[in-house]
């Protein structure tokens, strides 16, 4: 089926990540969860395979490398929001999600001219619908609760 002007869908795959009682996310700067935490991660190319896409969108929004990741499940989340252009999507979202291990020594807290504004670490007693994308803090929830 073909999208409609006003749809948006996207699929990806993003990682959770913690150090002591903290989280690696990024500060979303577009799309449906602008202002939010997010987790690190974003869509899966064609041919990609996607332990490949998970390590490339990690090396491009936190600058590290992912040395090992274990599925831990998939989320979906629906909503209506506003772009930046004043435009109202019916938007779709389908997330393939791992607990990752990386090297956080260093992390890149600026943005990386995509969605991100930056990443860093947030403990997660902070984290809730009110700073959080609904679908990251399922999976947050499920990792390190």
């Amino acid at each position: 089926m073909k999208l409609q002007d006003n749809q948006q869908f996207n699929f990806g795959v993003y990682g959770v990540c913690t150090k002591g009682d903290e989280v690696l996310v990024i500060k979303k700067g577009r799309g449906p969860y602008k202002g939010l935490y997010d987790l690190p991660g974003g869509r899966i190319e064609f041919g990609e395979h996607v332990e490949i896409a998970l390590k490339r969108e990690f090396e491009e929004e936190v600058d590290v490398t992912v040395t090992a990741l274990t599925f831990i499940g998939y989320n979906e989340y629906f909503c209506q929001f506003t772009n930046d252009i004043g435009e109202l999507k019916d938007f779709h979202h389908v997330g393939l999600y791992f607990s990752v291990e990386c090297d956080t020594s260093t992390i890149k807290i600026d943005a990386d001219g995509h969605d991100s504004l930056g990443a860093l670490f947030v403990p997660k007693s902070e984290l809730g619908l009110h700073n959080c994308s609904q679908i990251a803090l399922e999976m947050i929830q499920k990792v390190v609760w």
